[in-house]
């Protein structure tokens, strides 16, 4: 059996439809999809979701609470601290698996700990001089559809990530045009991606799915809720991730939730709030940096959708569209098909 998991980043599950994206709807077809959709950690980031996605372990256990980790007492880049918990690459080396991961992020390769797959693009975790990128500097889709075409994906757990979808929703917003069309260009990339694995079809499960959606940012002012703590003398540390807020200290729920334009705010374990905005507004000081942006419950919902000629197919169809699923859904279900 070959498992390949497909990460589309930032696309929504209701986009795909016949119409906008035939690949993906091809896949939904002859496979099945969660019909309303997976649902993404608490924070709807994605680093944090990347991470889970390979390891099925929670921010409680890992402090990967969006793309800031809370680890030894302090906040940190989630890709500086790495997955920390088991990963599949990891379990593939014990079992004598071999793994192939190309990402169209290279912070996820020490996000995911992919540095322990057996082949990894790209190699060094830093986007290789030369290659077309999108206007984040992340690799461009083709650039990672060249990088796959490059490596034997007769593997038996292969990862492919597209960026594009997720930068073009954070520089026009969800109700774009130009997000549309990147839809229907993402959607062609991903028929290429499919194209490379023809080969073994009728032995792969083919796992495609999103880390999270956006929503679109139409506010002037961000909300500036580590101003609020500076002034109300909160015993606590701020951070901003989107459309949510990490709050970890001494401080009650009913404060942060006083503070104008925040809407909601949950308590996630005995130290740590999780807050997020009005629609239309997001976190941070001065005005919003991008139209579209992500953090907040809004945008938890994540395509996800399993297909593949390998015979196990119809019961997983069947198993996500009787049972939501949810980014720590997956690490489970692939070690169980791989026995690893």
């Amino acid at each position: 059996m070959r498992v390949v998991l497909t990460i589309l980043d930032s696309m929504p599950p209701g986009a795909v439809s016949p119409e906008s994206t035939p690949n993906l709807w091809r896949q939904v077809l002859e496979g099945g999809r969660a019909p309303i959709g997976a649902l993404s950690l608490p924070v709807s980031v994605t680093y944090s979701n990347h991470a889970a996605f390979v390891t099925g372990i929670g921010p409680q256990q890992t402090g990967l609470w969006g793309n800031a980790a809370w680890v030894d007492g302090r906040f940190t880049s989630t890709y500086k601290a790495g997955p920390r918990a088991t990963t599949l690459f990891d379990r593939c080396i014990a079992a004598d698996r071999r793994s192939v991961v190309v990402l169209g992020d290279h912070k996820l390769v020490p996000t995911m700990g992919a540095q322990n797959a057996a082949e990894v693009w790209p190699p060094t975790g830093a986007a290789p001089e030369g290659i077309p990128l999108d206007e984040y500097g992340y690799p461009a889709n083709s650039a990672v559809i060249d990088a796959a075409s490059s490596f034997d994906l007769k593997a038996d757990f292969v990862v492919l990530h597209l960026n594009e979808p997720d930068t073009t929703l954070h520089l026009h917003g969800p109700d774009s045009p130009e997000f549309a069309e990147q839809v229907r260009h993402c959607d062609t990339d991903y028929g290429q991606l499919l194209s490379l694995l023809e080969p073994d079809w009728d032995d792969t499960v083919l796992i495609s799915i999103s880390d999270h959606q956006q929503e679109a940012i139409t506010h002037p002012e961000c909300v500036d809720l580590k101003e609020a703590c500076t002034q109300q003398g909160w015993n606590a540390k701020v951070i901003h991730d989107g459309t949510a807020a990490i709050i970890v200290g001494d401080v009650s729920r009913e404060s942060v939730r006083a503070v104008d334009g925040v809407e909601g705010v949950i308590i996630a374990d005995h130290q740590t709030l999780l807050a997020w905005p009005d629609p239309g507004k997001m976190f941070g000081t001065g005005q919003p940096t991008a139209k579209g942006n992500h953090g907040s419950p809004r945008c938890r919902p994540q395509m996800a959708i399993v297909s593949g000629g390998h015979e196990a197919v119809p019961e997983l169809a069947r198993q996500i569209e009787s049972v939501q699923p949810s980014s720590l859904t997956w690490a489970p279900l692939i070690q169980n098909l791989l026995g690893i």
